[in-house]
């Protein structure tokens, strides 16, 4: 569900790798001048193979970040590598490539699992809980910072974990797609009890996020358990909307 994270990734390695005979500390200095929404605390190796500690961008926190670029792409018009991430709770890696020229920006390959609790903005009872989240997309295309195309796949059990008097939420999956320039993260499912869930996460350039879920066909069990975590009735459904920000 953090997929956005690798704007701000890809950003710094993709400026780093047009960059290529300088220390890493060099080059991420130069993109932090450049793209005042990236932060880091610790820089080292070259950009070829180099790591950044306690990274930032826009409104996330992201953790440590390992860049690797590659060389042939250079040749191609593009500075291309890959980029990983780690931080407690949390790993992912992806493919990045960034058009000299033209800006564009594809990251491919990209996947990421953790916990739900390191998902800014969760309910603290969610967070609480010991539930996973999983994230394989495909590739996702942006042009002057709009999201262009996306193609993949989000999961949670995050839901199964609340088991409020008896109540269980569904698993719940679905699709990752761009909408009006921004990357846009939907899930859905179904629970034993036949309550429909929906979460739709909205990611914009700063890594501003805004998720809203809401759950139609909620029996007086779900209601309770809903409604203990924050869900609020809005007319025949219930609803929870929260913007998203790194504590």
């Amino acid at each position: 569900m953090r997929i956005a994270i690798f704007i701000g990734l890809a950003i710094v390695a993709m400026v780093a790798g047009a960059v290529t005979f300088l220390p890493m500390s060099m080059a991420a200095d130069m993109v932090a001048r450049q793209v005042p929404d990236f932060r880091f605390s610790n820089a080292s190796g070259s950009v070829w193979d180099g790591k950044l500690t306690n990274v930032s961008y826009g409104e996330q926190t992201l953790g440590d970040l390992s860049v690797k670029t590659d060389l042939l792409a250079l040749f191609g018009g593009k500075a291309a590598g890959t980029v990983g991430m780690a931080r407690q709770g949390f790993a992912g890696q992806a493919d990045v490539s960034y058009g000299i020229g033209n800006g564009g920006l594809d990251v491919k390959d990209l996947s990421i699992a953790g916990d739900i609790a390191v998902v800014p903005g969760m309910p603290p009872s969610i967070v609480r809980s010991d539930g996973k989240f999983t994230l394989a997309v495909k590739g996702v295309k942006f042009a002057n910072t709009l999201c262009e195309s996306a193609s993949g796949e989000v999961w949670t059990d995050a839901l199964t974990k609340v088991n409020y008097k008896g109540w269980v939420g569904p698993e719940l999956r679905g699709p990752v797609t761009c909408a009006g320039g921004k990357l846009q993260v939907e899930a859905s499912g179904t629970a034993a009890t036949g309550e429909n869930v929906l979460a739709t996460m909205i990611i914009g350039q700063h890594l501003d996020m805004e998720m809203t879920a809401s759950v139609a066909n909620a029996g007086p069990g779900a209601t309770e358990a809903l409604t203990s975590i924050g869900f609020e009735l809005q007319g025949d459904k219930l609803v929870l909307r929260q913007q998203l920000a790194s504590q």
